[in-house]
């Protein structure tokens, strides 16, 4: 199943959103504790890891829009997927 991202970061309340960048690089890159990392690094690793994923398959662009597998969305905020 594939997710729109931008909607995804839409649907997720402002203040939030650190914690699901956050959460999401720990699915991407678990070695490493994204808790103690400045927003502006999480932000910039965020961009770059999607492009990762849709070198890896598990992230593809359709219409322009960005589409990510939804096993890269962490758990705790699955509850904001569309429908």
């Amino acid at each position: 199943m594939w997710i729109d991202w931008q909607a995804l970061e839409t649907e997720i309340p402002l203040d939030e959103l650190p914690g699901f960048h956050r959460a999401f690089l720990g699915l991407v890159s678990p070695e490493k504790d994204w808790q103690e990392v400045f927003l502006r690094q999480v932000q910039g690793k965020v961009g770059a890891s999607l492009k990762q994923l849709e070198r890896e398959g598990l992230a593809k662009v359709e219409a322009g829009r960005l589409l990510v597998s939804v096993e890269m969305v962490p758990e705790a905020y699955r509850r904001y997927l569309e429908g």
